[in-house]
């Protein structure tokens, strides 16, 4: 038994510290590598704040769509909050993220509303299903949107695996008819995987305003561009999230975006130069979309009140 525990001490020392600092530390040393090549600065840098500050709004816009969808999901449970109060506790669970294992989101959500009285169950599967069907519904339009990227952009077709990602939501609501959990209806799965969609077609068009608030130009929005952008974001988001041993994704996400976009500016920047600016994006994205949500999180947390004590509408029926 003593062995056993000491194993897992290991194995958790190794998930949650070595792994992160051997993949944060490779990704960065080959960053290094590439913007440390002196033509890649002779190219003009600068920052036009006039798409970056949209960019972040989007940013914002895209991820209130998923926390007004687990606010939805709380209500269905008998939980009285304001669309505020959930997009509240929605913004300030996202600092969990940067703890390794992404479990934190979850318990920082049920340390918030626990204290209304909601049953602690009740926000552990509803932000369960919120976070998995909004990452369901970005590895479903990855998918989908393969056939526009090139060969190298798709591994020769290995993204496919997200499809299993893809499904999650529609197990996840079978496997709830199954165990004693709080119960979520397949219709509201459904339209929150429509609402996540919609909220990464928004995270496509703020991946282009950072590309234009660094180069303008660099990537023309014509139809077929723009639905480029959201399948490379879609698919370095997803995989940022699956990589569950990097705090907020750092650094798996942005090695799987500069891979993508380097070719979606070869024909505008140039072959020598295009993995560099797509690192340079890369490294842009993390840094305009935490801001917004930092900025976003200390704004409700000091402007919403907190829910107040309630009782369940099952409660309320026992009682009556």
């Amino acid at each position: 038994m003593g062995r056993m525990q000491t194993w897992r001490r290991v194995g958790r020392f190794v998930v949650t510290v070595v792994l992160p600092v051997v993949v944060a530390g490779w990704v960065g040393w080959e960053f290094y590598k590439v913007l440390r090549r002196p033509e890649l600065w002779e190219r003009h840098f600068s920052l036009h704040f006039e798409w970056l500050v949209p960019a972040g709004l989007l940013y914002l816009m895209a991820h209130s769509l998923w926390g007004a969808f687990w606010t939805t999901l709380l209500r269905s449970q008998g939980l009285r909050l304001t669309l505020p109060q959930g997009l509240r506790g929605y913004f300030v669970s996202q600092f969990g993220k940067y703890v390794p294992g992404k479990v934190w989101v979850i318990v920082i959500r049920v340390a918030m509303l626990g204290k209304t009285g909601a049953d602690k169950a009740i926000v552990g599967v509803t932000a369960t299903f919120e976070t998995l069907t909004a990452m369901a519904a970005g590895a479903f339009m990855g998918v989908m949107l393969l056939p526009l990227l090139a060969a190298e952009q798709t591994g020769g077709g290995l993204a496919y695996w997200l499809i299993p990602v893809a499904l999650l939501p529609l197990g996840l609501v079978l496997l709830n008819r199954l165990i004693p959990l709080p119960r979520v209806r397949m219709v509201l799965v459904l339209r929150g995987l429509a609402q996540a969609s919609l909220a990464w077609l928004l995270l496509g068009l703020s991946l282009w305003m950072v590309i234009e608030g660094i180069q303008p130009g660099a990537v023309p929005l014509t139809g077929e561009g723009y639905l480029r952008l959201v399948a490379v974001n879609c698919l370095a988001y997803v995989f940022g999230f699956l990589a569950f041993f990097m705090p907020g994704g750092v650094g798996a996400r942005e090695g799987v975006l500069a891979l993508l976009l380097t070719p979606e500016l070869r024909p505008t920047v140039g072959a020598e130069l295009a993995e560099g600016v797509a690192i340079v994006v890369a490294l842009v994205v993390r840094l305009v979309w935490t801001t917004a949500e930092v900025a976003m999180a200390l704004t409700l947390y000091a402007a919403v009140a907190p829910p107040q004590v309630t009782r369940s509408v099952a409660e309320e029926r026992q009682l009556a």
